[in-house]
C-alpha cells in the first residue's frame, strides 16, 4: 500500500485540472426530479458551470444564479438571496431548491443558512412537501467528487429530517444505490438493470440515468427533467440495504444507516473481473436468487476478451489524471490486465488514494506532462489534458469530466462484465494505435 502525496516541490498549480466542487453539487442535483440549484456568486462563473456541464452531457442543465453586486459588500445580500428563492418558487415551483454558496459568498460574509431559514419561516404553508436547502461550496477546497458527495449527503439529511425517526418496516427486496460521480448515466443505467434482474427494487440517488442520458422530452423548463422524485426518496429509509459505489459515497450511506439502521456495503469500483464478481456475489446473497443466463455469457465474453488483449496490455505504462475514486477503480482493473506501471495524478486529497498500488500524487497537468516525457504508452484523463498529451507525443484516451468533442460520452459503460469488456476494447484500441504509429 502506497500513501498518496502532494507535489511539495511546486509552489503553485501551473496547469490545473481540478473541477470546482460547485460543479459537483450542481451535477448531483440533476439526479433529483424537479430540482433547481441556485448559485450565489459571479454571473460569469455560473455561466461557465452551466456551459461545462451542457458541453459534456450534451443536455440542458437546471441552474439559476444570484449575482453579487458591489452593494452586497456593504449592505449584505440577504434580500437578493430571498428574492431569488421567491422568484424560483413562484415561477418554477421546484420540489427541491438548493442555494449554493461560493468563495465570493464567503468573502462577502453572507449567511445563506440563515437566509434560507428565514425564507422557510415566512412561507411555511407554501413549502409543504418541498425542500429548500443551503450549502457552502467554496472553490478553494475539494473537487467535483467532494461537491457531488456533499450535496448528496445534504439532501439525504433533509429527507431524513422530513421523515422523522419513526421506526418503519424494512423491505428486504428493496436496495438503495448511491453511484459516485465517476459513473456515467450509462453506468448507472447498467447497474440498475443488473440489480433489477435479481428481483430487487432499486432506489437510486442521485439518478443521472434518467436525467442526463439523452431524451426527447418536449417543452422548456428550468428544472431538472429526470432523476429520483422527492416523494419517492422517503422509501429509501425502508430498504433492506444500501450499495455505495465509490468511497466518496460512504458518508451518505452512513447517514441512512444511522437514521434507520439499514446496513451498507461500499464497492470502491465495479470495473474489472474481480470487482464485478464480488458485486454479483453480494446480490445473490441479498436476493437469494440466481444469476441470469445473459450475465453468465457476459462473464465468459469478458474472460475471452481479457485473454485476447493480454498481449496488448502486458508490460505497458499508463498515466491518468482523474478523480480519486475513478483512479482507484482504473488502477485495479489495469492491474488485472497486466499493466506494468500505472501512475496517477489526483486533483484533491482522498483516503482512497492510499490504496492505489503504484501510488498517486495530488498535482496538475504539468505533472502529467512530466510523467509522459519520462515514458508512458497512454495518457487517460479529461479533455483538458489532450493538448498536453499531444505535446508529449503520447496517445490519449478521454475519460472522466469534462470530455469534449466526443459523441455519446454520457452513455459509455465501464461497469459490470459488459462495461468492462467495452472499456477493455476502448483502452486496448488506443494502445494498438500507439503501437502501429511506432511501427510506421
Amino acid at each position: 500500500m502506497n500513501l498518496y502525496r502532494e507535489n511539495i516541490s511546486k509552489l503553485l498549480s501551473v496547469n490545473p485540472f481540478r473541477v470546482s466542487q460547485a460543479v459537483g453539487g450542481v451535477l448531483a442535483l440533476q439526479g433529483f426530479f424537479r430540482s433547481l440549484p441556485i448559485i450565489y456568486g459571479a454571473h460569469g462563473c455560473v455561466e461557465a458551470i452551466g456551459q461545462l456541464l451542457s458541453q459534456h452531457f450534451r443536455e440542458p442543465v437546471a441552474l439559476e444564479n444570484v449575482t453579487i453586486h458591489d452593494s452586497n459588500l456593504i449592505f449584505g445580500g440577504d434580500d437578493s438571496a430571498r428574492d431569488a428563492l421567491e422568484m424560483a418558487m413562484s415561477r418554477y415551483k421546484p420540489d427541491l431548491t438548493v442555494l449554493i454558496g461560493t468563495s465570493l459568498t464567503e468573502m462577502v460574509g453572507e449567511d445563506l443558512e440563515n437566509d434560507v431559514k428565514q425564507f422557510i419561516q415566512e412561507r411555511a404553508g407554501a413549502l409543504r412537501k418541498k425542500l429548500v436547502l443551503s450549502l457552502h461550496m467554496p472553490d478553494y477546497e475539494g473537487s467535483l467528487e467532494t461537491g457531488y458527495a456533499r450535496m448528496t449527503e445534504r439532501v439525504v439529511e433533509a429527507v431524513i429530517g422530513l421523515s422523522g425517526k419513526t421506526a418503519r418496516k424494512k423491505r428486504r427486496n428493496r436496495i438503495n444505490l448511491l453511484p459516485g460521480p465517476h459513473l456515467t448515466p450509462g453506468d448507472v443505467m447498467e447497474l440498475k438493470e443488473i440489480i433489477s434482474s435479481f428481483g430487487l427494487e432499486v432506489i437510486t440517488l442521485p439518478d443521472l440515468s434518467s436525467s442526463l442520458c439523452g431524451h426527447l422530452l418536449i417543452g422548456n423548463t428550468k428544472l431538472s427533467r429526470g432523476g429520483v422524485p422527492l416523494d419517492y426518496l422517503d422509501k429509501m429509509l425502508t430498504s433492506g440495504c444500501t450499495i455505495a459505489v465509490g468511497g466518496c459515497m460512504e458518508g451518505a450511506a452512513r447517514l441512512i444507516e444511522q437514521a434507520s439502521g439499514i446496513p451498507y456495503r461500499v464497492f470502491p469500483s465495479l470495473t474489472g473481473l474481480q470487482a464485478t464478481d464480488d458485486f454479483f456475489e453480494f446480490l445473490i446473497k441479498e436476493s437469494r436468487s440466481d444469476v441470469e443466463v445473459k450475465y453468465r455469457w457476459q462473464r465468459q465474453i469478458l474472460l475471452d476478451s481479457m485473454l485476447d488483449a493480454r498481449c496488448v496490455y502486458q508490460g505497458k505504462s499508463i498515466i491518468a489524471a482523474l478523480e480519486p475514486d475513478h483512479l482507484l477503480g482504473l488502477s485495479e482493473w489495469l492491474g488485472e490486465m497486466g499493466v506494468k506501471v500505472f501512475r496517477a495524478v489526483a486533483p484533491s486529497a482522498s483516503p482512497v488514494l492510499e490504496h492505489i498500488k503504484d501510488g498517486a500524487i495530488i498535482g496538475d497537468l504539468e505533472d502529467m506532462e512530466r510523467m509522459a516525457k519520462e515514458g508512458a504508452d497512454l495518457w487517460i484523463g479529461s479533455s483538458h489534458g489532450e493538448p498536453g498529451a499531444q505535446r508529449a507525443g503520447v496517445a490519449f484516451e478521454p475519460m472522466g469530466f469534462p470530455v469534449f468533442g466526443r459523441l455519446c460520452t454520457s452513455l459509455a459503460v465501464s461497469v459490470g462484465y459488459r462495461g468492462t469488456t467495452e472499456l477493455l476494447g476502448r483502452v486496448g484500441n488506443a494502445l494498438l494505435t500507439t503501437e502501429s504509429g511506432v511501427r510506421k
